[in-house]
């Protein structure tokens, strides 16, 4: 049974709240603060986004945060969605500057991942270039944290199907087959007593590599479309000597990389006006969660991160400062648990 609850207040003091009850309950923390300078959301006071300069906004969400690490697990991971804001035709640079300030704070930076926006507005501006993406910040509690890339593996180009009228099954090879140990020995012998300059007709060829470590060097990679022959490659390495580098990829797919072509999300009616896509969000959770894990969003808008949480079987924690929006989340993360238990019904 997935649960959920989303809170009203001021973020720092609803976290402060969780304490000391919620001490390691959460896995992963994902929100998209708001921007600096940009809009507001309503009337509040100490709504975050115009403090008087951009050091105090970033000083303000790093306690926040700060307070929030006390709240993931051993293995638990921080996502934030960025966006930058540009002052006297300059950017701040809020992404890159956060991240270092949460580092201070104890955080491990594990990674900037770029959401690329396809449908993105082409700004009007004759200086600076269209906005076309925005940051999300990967940090961890700890050295190590849960992770799960099988999850997200993405397919290759699989333009290469429309090209051959060969049968795709004839065309990928998806396990190496008769591997020969012995043949992969000599092959790594040869290769390791190379000298600088040995003849390259006295190296193995890529297509012996491929051959050897199982794979027909005329079959296409599952994941990525190119022949085994051109994953057996030679590669010159300090000291001028030769080793074979066989990148066999993974069947379920490639890694997604970090840089995520994802389409905005519009709003439509009474939404909350400042949407991330649920695509975006489903990523991370089946990422860097499993099934029955606690997620935090302590800016929780529309309720986004806890949609794709009851969709994805997680549970789920909301704060937001004002409660037009905790009234909305409720609503929608309720329908989408309405839409989960007519599924199961059939």
């Amino acid at each position: 049974m997935i649960s959920y609850q989303v809170l009203q207040g001021n973020s720092y003091d609803v976290v402060r709240g969780l304490f000391p009850y919620s001490i390691g309950k959460y896995r992963v923390i994902i929100t998209s603060p708001p921007y600096y300078g940009q809009r507001h959301y309503g009337q509040a006071l100490d709504e975050i986004g115009h403090e008087k300069n951009a050091e105090t906004y970033i000083k303000k969400l790093a306690k926040i945060f700060s307070i929030c690490k006390d709240l993931l697990s051993d293995d638990g991971s921080l996502w934030l969605i960025c966006g930058d804001t540009r002052r006297n035709h300059g950017k701040l640079m809020i992404p890159h500057r956060l991240a270092l300030e949460l580092v201070e704070t104890g955080y491990r930076f594990r990674d900037d991942i770029i959401w690329y926006k396809k449908n993105n507005v082409s700004s009007s501006s004759k200086d600076n270039f269209t906005q076309a993406y925005e940051v999300i910040l990967f940090l961890s509690k700890n050295e190590k944290c849960f992770t799960a890339m099988n999850r997200v593996r993405t397919k290759g180009n699989e333009a290469i199907r429309g090209r051959n009228k060969t049968p795709p099954s004839h065309l990928v090879q998806y396990e190496p087959e008769n591997r020969d140990k012995e043949k992969i020995v000599k092959i790594l012998a040869i290769i390791h007593n190379a000298k600088s300059k040995t003849p390259i007709e006295e190296l193995p060829t890529t297509s012996e590599i491929s051959l050897a470590y199982g794979y027909d060097p005329e079959k296409y990679c599952p994941t990525c479309y190119r022949k085994f022959k051109r994953h057996a490659t030679r590669r010159r390495i300090g000291g001028h000597k030769h080793y074979p580098i066989f990148a066999v990829c993974n069947s379920s797919g490639k890694n997604p990389g970090n840089v995520w072509e994802i389409a905005n999300r519009a709003h439509y009616g009474n939404e909350h006006f400042a949407i991330f896509p649920e695509a975006l969000v489903s990523r991370i959770l089946k990422f860097a969660t499993e099934k029955g894990d606690w997620v935090l969003d302590p800016f929780a808008g529309r309720g986004t991160t806890g949609i794709e949480c009851t969709y994805l079987g997680r549970n789920f924690t909301g704060i937001d400062l004002y409660e037009e929006n905790v009234v909305r989340a409720q609503k929608n993360i309720a329908y989408a648990m309405s839409k989960i238990y007519k599924l199961n019904e059939k």
